[in-house]
């Protein structure tokens, strides 16, 4: 059981930054794609109703979502078989953010909820074997509120200019991307994104001590 002491600030604040280049959509625009982005959540922590399986049987529950405030550490990353160990995710892409570890977009879906939850490394520190990356393999993604497994669905390298895979999707997936450059460390053009199925949502109890 987690307990949260941290003090609540009036409004969630909205960012909109990304990685490896500016893509800024507007905050409306996010939130008509996607339209669980919560961004008017009053408070960092709010109850919400999620679908769980039970024996085999889809039924909603109530469970906790933590908003992260940017910069704030949001969960921990692994893939196993691609060498990935307990790489920490920071919301937020920019600069400062990225030399502490991976970096969640926050255009793009809170984790556990559906939609495009979009994370960035740089190639050359946290995100340095992620072309190890192959389909088939096991992540998780772990948040004080839940842990999340997917598998790798594809591998996919697109021009930095190509939105796609960044901005929300109709289907529920985790988008890990880092810059593309044929084994030479530093900054390109191009992004190799892996791209992930969910296949189980495990939900933690919260409690929180205002």
């Amino acid at each position: 059981m987690l307990t949260l002491t941290k003090p609540y600030n009036e409004y969630v604040k909205k960012y909109v930054d990304t990685a490896f280049g500016d893509v800024s959509p507007d905050v409306k625009s996010v939130r008509t794609l996607n339209p669980y982005r919560d961004d008017d959540a009053p408070l960092q922590v709010r109850e919400i109703e999620v679908e769980v399986e039970d024996q085999g049987q889809k039924k909603t529950e109530k469970a906790t979502m933590i908003y992260p405030y940017y910069g704030d550490r949001y969960a921990t990353l692994n893939c196993e078989a691609a060498g990935m160990k307990d790489i920490p995710v920071y919301s937020g892409q920019n600069n400062d953010i990225l030399e502490w570890g991976a970096g969640w977009y926050n255009g793009s879906s809170y984790i556990g909820r559906p939609g495009n939850v979009v994370i960035a490394g740089h190639n050359h520190t946290y995100f340095y074997y992620l072309p190890n990356c192959q389909v088939g393999d096991i992540v998780t993604l772990e948040t004080d509120y839940c842990k999340i497994t997917y598998t790798v669905r594809e591998r996919v390298v697109f021009h930095e200019t190509d939105y796609t895979y960044v901005f929300p999707t109709e289907d529920d997936r985790l988008t890990l991307y880092t810059c593309w450059n044929n084994g030479y460390l530093g900054m390109s053009e191009y992004r190799l994104a892996i791209i992930c199925d969910p296949i189980k949502t495990e939900w933690k109890e919260v409690e929180v001590d205002q």
